[in-house]
């Protein structure tokens, strides 16, 4: 692709503010001041522009220390505010106590940096969608094309702040000058446009597309995504449907990838191998971002670093004693046999610790679901003592099993994982002291949360039969026992085993919670949302630390049912002077709400 030089001076100028930016006025700032009128009028620089989209969705799945230069992966905030985890790091830096500490002020690095992400998103859309019927370009379908995946686009980022926020303003079109009166717009509107512009698009986004391109299952899964939050469930059914069925996807039943001759391996820890993630025989993954080393367009220098978000900080010695009063673990790598447990694990924080629910509940009567073997689930009762008596450990118990009783922070220290989604051992970046998990593709989107959501969609709709064989579909290719009946937990269930670290988590929690309200489920209303709602009362009935205000470091785990939306940066608020964004009910700021149109 040939690309004019102002192209490329407008897109430097993309990456220069996406990069300087830890947050970002709701006002979209004009993309480039260099750019003329005639920028992006022509299908190579609106083809740049959609990469400049693909790329904003990296920024999700990749990064670490907001500190250190670039910027936290905020999917980890999705399953810290869950039924699945909490925030496992003290509190000096982290959430835990959401009444004081989750403001509209305060902890940029986790409601900003998702509300930055997304309206940058939108903004990017917006500018493709604006200059589509503009530009020179004079092919329909090239053209059709282009609207499609911009439309793909701001639907994904406008389906997750009407999760996290609710009510917020709807741009639909290009700013190019700055604009401060900005007013909220009801969360339903946004998703009833936003399923206007997902049912185009599904027509003309292509079925064959490269690793890390929209394709056309991609734009039906989100559609259902659409369908399920405007309670259109038979339509749900049929665009989950087209998604399984039309576009040469399949679930992955059989071994597959670089590993297939290993027989000790199995499917799902193929799945899961960074060089089957895009590969052309895998035929469930549907939409993936892709950070490799070394690769032009990476957006965290050091990649997924997972190892050091989601791994317990076993090497603690500290804190991790033997029976004897010894430390009995460490990081420091040296010429002794327990380096090879860095080797394994790497160098974990514990940034995300799961809940009872989420390492204990859901794999009761789990039996031989391959999800929770040694090859995909790291059982923390392996874990031994690697800290040799020449490195001050004990000499009676280095090399054996950690004793949990001596443990003196089971919190941050000891606790099981998804080996299968959180080690990542390729590239140099997993060498020496600190391994954290370096590069590695990223489902989005997969072919398994279709079949869930088509259960889910079925289950409202009363058809437990159909919504019962989708779930076993999972379970069948997992070795898991067939379920003999099914309800809305099952389901939930069984997203929280298969689909660890791809959902947005949180945003499906409060995307039921609407939809109970908006049905009058439950007892669940609209009109009293913030104060009563299922989001909150699943976390206390799921959430052992929040069910019990646990108290860990310095505070406890804390939270309100007003909870369920995230705080409008006031930032966002006050620059808006000509108009009104309004703020969701029990942050400060909120009595100056004005009704919404």
């Amino acid at each position: 692709m040939k690309i004019n030089k102002e192209t490329v001076r407008y897109i430097t100028a993309i990456w220069l503010l996406i990069g300087a930016s830890s947050c970002v006025d709701l006002t979209p700032e004009p993309l480039s001041f260099y750019a003329p009128e005639n920028t992006f009028m022509d299908k190579e620089g609106l083809d740049a522009l959609l990469v400049t989209s693909r790329k904003q969705i990296k920024w999700e799945w990749f990064g670490d220390a907001f500190n250190a230069g670039y910027c936290e992966t905020p999917i980890v905030y999705e399953y810290a505010f869950s039924d699945l985890s909490v925030i496992g790091s003290p509190p000096v830096k982290e959430i835990h106590d959401l009444k004081t500490q989750l403001t509209p002020t305060a902890n940029a690095a986790l409601h900003l940096r998702y509300w930055d992400l997304a309206w940058n998103g939108i903004k990017y859309a917006n500018t493709v969608i604006t200059r589509v019927p503009k530009s020179n370009i004079t092919n329909e379908e090239d053209k059709n094309q282009l609207l499609a995946e911009g439309y793909f686009h701001r639907a994904y980022w406008y389906y997750l702040l009407v999760h996290q926020w609710g009510d917020v303003p709807l741009i639909l079109e290009e700013i190019a000058e700055p604009k401060l009166d900005f007013y909220t717009a009801p969360r339903m509107r946004i998703l009833q446009q936003m399923k206007l512009d997902l049912e185009f698009a599904v027509k003309w986004l292509p079925k064959e597309v490269k690793p890390g391109c929209v394709n056309r299952a991609a734009g039906e899964h989100l559609l259902t995504k659409i369908y399920l939050s405007t309670g259109d469930f038979e339509d749900a059914v049929k665009s989950a449907t087209r998604c399984i069925k039309e576009n040469g996807r399949h679930l992955m039943t059989e071994r597959f990838g670089i590993n297939v001759s290993n027989s000790e391996l199995d499917v799902i820890n193929d799945l899961f191998n960074e060089e089957n993630i895009s590969s052309n025989e895998n035929k469930e993954a549907i939409f993936v971002v892709q950070e490799r080393f070394g690769m032009e367009g990476n957006v965290a220098p050091k990649g997924a670093n997972r190892m050091r978000n989601f791994v317990p900080y076993w090497c603690n010695g500290a804190d991790v004693k033997t029976p004897d009063g010894k430390n009995g673990t460490t990081y420091d790598a040296g010429p002794y046999d327990g380096y090879s447990l860095l080797d394994t694990l790497g160098r974990g924080i514990a940034k995300i610790r799961p809940t009872n629910y989420g390492q204990y509940e859901i794999w009761r009567n789990c039996n031989q679901d391959m999800r929770h073997n040694r090859n995909n689930w790291y059982d923390i009762s392996r874990l031994w003592y690697n800290r040799p008596p020449s490195k001050g450990g004990s000499d009676i118990w280095f090399g054996k099993r950690v004793q949990r009783e001596f443990v003196k922070d089971t919190m941050r220290c000891y606790f099981s994982f998804p080996i299968s989604k959180v080690l990542i051992y390729k590239d140099d970046l997993n060498k020496g002291k600190t391994p954290t998990g370096g590069f590695t593709d990223q489902y989005v989107f997969r072919l398994a949360e279709t079949y869930l959501m088509r259960a889910e969609a079925y289950y409202w709709l009363g058809n437990i039969a159909e919504a019962k064989n989708d779930v076993n579909e999972i379970r069948r290719r997992a070795n898991a026992p067939e379920l003999s009946s099914i309800s809305l937990d099952d389901i939930l269930d069984e997203r929280a085993r298969e689909l660890y670290l791809e959902e947005h988590r949180k945003v499906e929690l409060t995307r039921i919670a609407f939809l109970k309200a908006q049905l009058g489920i439950d007892g669940y209303s609209l009109n009293d949302f913030s104060n009563k709602n299922w989001y909150f009362d699943r976390i206390m009935e799921k959430n052992n630390f929040y069910a019990t205000q646990y108290f860990y470091s310095s505070n406890p785990y804390v939270m309100e049912p007003y909870h369920v939306l995230w705080p409008v940066p006031l930032t966002a608020i006050t620059s808006n002077t000509q108009g009104r964004i309004n703020q969701n009910i029990g942050y400060f700021g909120a009595e100056d709400n004005i009704p919404i149109e």
